[in-house]
């Protein structure tokens, strides 16, 4: 039986806005986004007899048809009508429901080990279009690299990708609901009605001549205020990062997660020291 080995990579996000509220009811954002090392590793091994099952080294990661992964492989077969199965075993290194698409990141690298179980019967485009109805990040983390989405976060455009810097990301697990989330923003911009979203000129400018300090000050995150303001762990995991001499410490997605920019290794480090002092695991990693 063919077996297949795929990576499915983190992300952060540089620039996250929201810039109204469409029809269907989901938020339209701008979300500039950008990969990472720092990854899962996803085994797929070939089963003829069409059963998908799930496995973790995470107790606390479902391994049922809950699973995002499973949710994809069975998706993949009803699309292409194919009729083999899988045994899916996830190696988790990303934080769960941290902001990090750790879960998406998972289905993605699903779809490319069932596309190759397959003998490729799909192109990229193909199987971001089946990751996009399971979840709006799944088709960037099909791509990687960098993107600029809008709509709902799943409509991908060019953007550079980052140049070379050390990236550390550390989660303190205190949870954030995405919807909770989106629901205190409604509140704080009375669900954008007059809200003018932020610029990413400056951002797009600094990313095509590769200057890093340029694209660290003009990142944002319309989440950031009213999360860290309930979330204590995560401000003070950003605190660390800055007091560790990161260029720009920010949360990424809708929390909790946080991540820094450092120039070089050395100095993210030192940050990495700091945060494992307030005793949260940090990750160091690079943009890829």
């Amino acid at each position: 039986m063919k077996t297949a080995i795929i990576k499915g990579y983190a992300k952060i996000n540089l620039h996250l806005d929201v810039t109204g509220i469409m029809e269907n009811g989901f938020h339209a954002v701008n979300n500039i986004m950008q990969s990472v090392s720092l990854c899962d590793t996803v085994t797929l091994k070939e089963r003829l007899d069409g059963v998908i099952t799930v496995d973790c080294n995470i107790d606390k990661v479902p391994k049922n048809e809950s699973n995002l992964a499973y949710r994809a492989a069975r998706l993949f077969c009803e699309r292409t009508g194919v009729c083999i199965g899988a045994d899916i075993y996830i190696e988790k290194h990303i934080p769960m429901a941290a902001g990090l698409a750790g879960g998406s990141a998972d289905a993605a690298a699903t779809l490319k080990g069932m596309n190759e179980l397959c003998a490729y019967p799909l192109s990229e485009d193909e199987l971001c279009a089946i990751g996009g109805e399971l979840g709006s990040d799944i088709p960037f983390c099909i791509v990687g690299g960098a993107a600029f989405a809008d709509e709902k976060g799943d409509v991908l455009h060019p953007f550079p990708k980052m140049p070379d810097c050390t990236i550390v990301i550390a989660c303190g697990g205190e949870g954030v609901s995405t919807p909770l989330a989106y629901r205190m923003l409604d509140d704080k911009y009375d669900r954008f009605c007059s809200y003018t979203p932020a610029d990413t000129l400056a951002l797009r400018k600094a990313a095509e001549c590769g200057d890093i300090a340029n694209i660290a000050k003009n990142t944002f995150n319309i989440f950031e205020q009213p999360v860290l303001s309930v979330r204590p762990v995560a401000a003070a995991i950003k605190q660390a990062m800055i007091n560790g001499g990161a260029i720009r410490a920010m949360m990424s997605g809708s929390g909790p997660s946080v991540f820094g920019i450092f120039i070089d290794e050395h100095t993210a480090v030192e940050a990495a020291r700091l945060i494992s002092a307030l005793g949260v695991t940090p990750h160091i990693c690079k943009p890829n």
